[in-house]
């Protein structure tokens, strides 16, 4: 059989003769492929405010992508289409060379969906208590700081001003309350509107849609009744709570925790300490309901009913299965999202279609983001995109009759494992540059898990559906039905975080680590998307017998391009990738963490002991950089020091708590006389760990450190007026560090009267007045003009002050007086709202400074 040699693109016969044109140019692209991405682009450029010349390359880009689509679909040979045929290609020719056009409707879409000037998130409210009616607009999420959820207001009241509003809003209630979605709830609240904060997190919730950040009265929280919950959700809510009770009656702890993740999506219910070994080894993906979640659902039931039913009943049961889990877990945008991906996906298959999955998938991602352009900044929407575009990419590289249900279940069990391990690899890089943490053992524990993901959810489900009609029986047969899968899960998660790669910090990973990882593994599956080109033009696949021999050079030089890009872009991003690793440091370090307007600063020891003294208030600000930070593979902070009990102080550590064990808790001796400190003696009594109080003269040592000094240097025990009594900030603690010669002060909130004090009076259980010298100065009460004195800051002689503020808050901190001192007493000044995170190492003897936003600097 010959042959015909491919049509070149008019006028452009150089092009479609060129050995090496063919090497290089990319597959056909369907027009709606090109669209959808092309739009994505343009909503992305506009959500990150690129430059103009950003937006010319993205352009350019895109003309290239659909010029190099073009002349392949003109390649294509005349004897493979009718004339019908032709003319579609011809139209589609058309539609592929608009495709550069769709950038700009993707930026157009993107700017009008912002929320407008009529919303609160661009009215002065920020700071202003006021009270909000509104409807829960997706399920609570329970901390151990409270509980958050978004609100959809209704009504807002300003005093005796009432104002109609229809914005969501983020809002965090400290206790927790028995609430559900669609409640209609009052509050009373402090907003911080969004639109006219700089902080990153603030923007994050404005580039989601939420118009504001509301902190609830502790109780204020006045329940009105239901919403406009429907007949479906309320059913589905009533499924969910009694599936969680027959497993937790049917399973003990941990393993109910997981069965409800698992269920019913409850990922609060598992154990705080499992969970982060789930994120350690990569393996929580299994548990959070997801994209990558779902499809994997979906490949169970299509892998099963194909071989079982046929093909196409097995897609009409995955269908069916994905839709009434979605529906049954919730009403969360990412479930929802989640949900109709895998559908997409199961559906594709459905219509004999599978090879064409790609193309329906990203449609649907762009039809999404054409909904509700914010999305595509949402983490879990990335995630489920990228977790469900890697499986469809790379699983017919990895198995060549994917789903077709030839290989009974030993090809099933085959096929789910592949999919985890899949989905795992497509989701890790989008893990790591957000939360700078890399599980790279989790190629391994997902081989050891993956084979029995079925057996655990379809042993959990069944587990659950026995209890609704016999705690007995569920007992009975939750032992070989779900309790066995379970424990394997919790050895490989409590082994796998032991082994080399889990939880590795990864330092400077960035957005372009991410695109050329993502570029190796579209150029790993090109073949597959050849053949499915072939499938999509009923172009005949030629017999390898009735090839052409090419000549001997050609052999070896046609497949070697792509080989070479392929092999090099992959080779290019794992070096990239280990040499952003960070490796441990034999300094001290001090990490001064931007946390808005509180304190906390972080002292990560050589041989990995760990110190923080204050959490600042918002978990959002703080746990990214303990990630950061931290010692990889760190499940424990050794020591907590919390100067004093007010919320910019100690707010956070409930939420810390979440994800890391805490050894130690110290706090001062005065930290009962208010409520907030009568909250962290409890906390620490139900938590059981262990409570230290601290006071002037009293040396705090860390079991197995010898090497780092801490002096708590003020308050007394008594002898205190009883104006400083009244005063949380007066009965700070203020704590010195030594290691080697250098030496750190951190003031916590003190006013000028107890700076006064300490550089005046005789230190506790000393004659003379303390020894202050510092090389490195926290600034109290971050900057405030009661504070910073030159009487003090003359006795300490630091040789750098750093300021821990937010951007723009009320107060006006740091305050020019406390400026000035500063500047009068020679020391260098760094501030968090300049700088961000300042981290000071020290060897002993001299001091070297890296901020987020410059290079090292080193004194003396």
């Amino acid at each position: 059989m010959s042959i015909s040699h491919p049509r070149a693109w008019p006028g452009s016969s150089w092009l479609g003769s060129s050995s090496v044109w063919r090497q290089i140019r990319l597959p056909y692209q369907p027009p709606l492929l090109l669209w959808t991405l092309a739009f994505a682009v343009g909503v992305a450029l506009e959500h990150i405010d690129a430059p103009g010349w950003t937006i010319a390359v993205a352009a350019v880009c895109a003309v290239l992508a659909a010029c190099s689509s073009a002349l392949s679909l003109s390649a294509l040979p005349l004897s493979a289409l009718s004339l019908s045929a032709n003319r579609f290609r011809t139209l589609n020719l058309i539609l592929i060379l608009c495709a550069p056009l769709l950038i700009a409707v993707g930026i157009w879409r993107a700017d009008h969906a912002t929320l407008g000037p009529d919303s609160i998130a661009s009215a002065q409210l920020t700071g202003q208590p006021l009270r909000l009616t509104g409807v829960i607009a997706n399920e609570p999420v329970y901390r151990g700081d409270g509980m958050r959820f978004l609100l959809d207001t209704e009504q807002l009241q300003l005093g005796a001003e009432l104002a109609a509003t229809d914005d969501l809003v983020q809002v965090h209630v400290p206790e927790a309350h028995q609430l559900a979605y669609g409640d209609r709830l009052q509050l009373d609240a402090v907003l911080t509107t969004t639109a006219v904060a700089s902080d990153e997190y603030l923007e994050w919730l404005l580039n989601q849609g939420i118009a504001a950040f509301a902190r609830a009265e502790p109780g204020s929280v006045t329940r009105l009744g239901d919403g406009d919950r429907s007949w479906l959700q309320s059913t589905a809510a009533s499924i969910r709570r009694s599936l969680n009770q027959s497993l937790g009656s049917a399973l003990a702890t941990p393993f109910a925790g997981l069965a409800e993740g698992i269920i019913t999506g409850r990922y609060s219910a598992i154990d705080r300490e499992l969970r982060s070994n789930l994120d350690d080894t990569s393996l929580s993906h299994l548990i959070v309901i997801s994209g990558s979640n779902l499809t994997l659902l979906s490949t169970i039931v299509l892998s099963a009913g194909a071989w079982l039913l046929g093909r196409r009943v097995g897609a009409v049961l995955a269908i069916a299965a994905v839709l009434a889990y979605g529906t049954m877990v919730g009403p969360d945008p990412p479930v929802q999202r989640a949900m109709w991906m895998a559908v997409v996906f199961a559906a594709a298959h459905l219509l004999g279609r599978g090879a064409s999955a790609l193309d329906a998938c990203v449609a649907t991602a762009g039809l999404l983001i054409a909904i509700d352009p914010p999305i595509l900044l949402d983490l879990s929407f990335q995630l489920t995109v990228a977790g469900t575009l890697g499986i469809v990419l790379i699983m017919p590289t990895l198995s060549a009759d994917f789903l077709s249900g030839q290989h009974g279940i030993i090809g099933a069990v085959r096929e789910v494992a592949l999919v985890t391990l899949v989905a795992t690899l497509a989701t890790l890089p989008l893990i790591v540059l957000h939360f700078e943490r890399a599980a790279l053992i989790g190629v391994v524990t997902n081989l050891l898990v993956g084979p029995w993901f079925s057996w655990m959810l379809l042993g959990s489900a069944l587990t659950a559906i026995i209890g609704l009609f016999s705690e007995t029986l569920a007992s009975i047969i939750a032992w070989p039905a779900a309790w066995l899968p379970l424990r394997w899960l919790v050895v490989v998660a409590e082994q796998g975080v032991r082994w080399p790669g889990a939880g590795l910090v990864v330092d400077g990973f960035n957005h372009l680590h991410l695109m050329l990882i993502y570029a190796a593994i579209l150029l790993a599956s090109l073949r597959p998307h050849r053949e499915r080109v072939r499938r999509w033009f009923r172009q005949p696949v030629v017999n390898p017998a009735d090839r052409p021999r090419l000549p001997l050079s050609r052999r070896f030089t046609d497949p070697l391009l792509p080989m070479l890009l392929t092999s090099g872009a992959t080779a290019l991003a794992a070096a990239l990738w280990l040499s952003a690793c960070s490796s441990p440091d034999d300094r001290l370090a001090v990490h001064f963490i931007d946390v808005g307007q509180g304190d906390s600063a972080l002292i990560v020891t050589p041989d990995q002991h760990s110190i923080l003294i204050d959490t600042g208030e918002r978990p959002d600000d703080l746990l990214p950089a303990l990630r950061r930070f931290l010692p990889g593979g760190t499940r424990e902070i050794d020591l907590v020091v919390i100067t004093h009990p007010q919320a910019d102080h100690a707010e956070a550590l409930w939420a810390i708590s979440e994800r890391y064990g805490v050894r130690q808790l110290l706090v001062n001796s005065y930290v009962e006389r208010t409520a907030l400190g009568r909250r962290l003696i409890g906390f620490a009594n139900q938590q059981q760990i262990p409570l230290r109080v601290a006071s002037a003269g009293q040396r705090v040592d860390l079991p197995g450190q010898t090497d780092l000094k801490l002096d708590v240097l003020w308050p007394p025990t008594h002898g205190l007026p009883s104006s400083y009594l009244s005063d949380a900030n007066a009965t700070s603690l203020v704590i010195r560090a030594r290691y080697g010669s250098a030496r750190f002060l951190f003031s916590g909130d003190i006013n000028a009267e107890q700076e006064l004090d300490l550089a005046r009076l005789p230190c506790a259980q000393a004659d003379n007045p303390c020894d202050l010298r510092a090389d490195v100065l926290k600034v109290a009460h971050q900057g405030s003009k009661y504070s910073s004195t030159t009487t003090f800051l003359r006795a300490v002689q630091p040789t750098i002050a750093v300021v821990s503020a937010g951007a723009g808050n009320p107060y006006g901190h740091p305050h020019p007086e406390a400026l000035d001192s500063i500047a009068q007493a020679g020391s260098g000044l760094l501030s968090t709202i300049e700088h961000g995170d300042i981290t000071v190492y020290t060897d002993g003897r001299t001091l070297s400074v890296t901020t987020e936003h410059s290079s090292e600097t080193r004194y003396r």
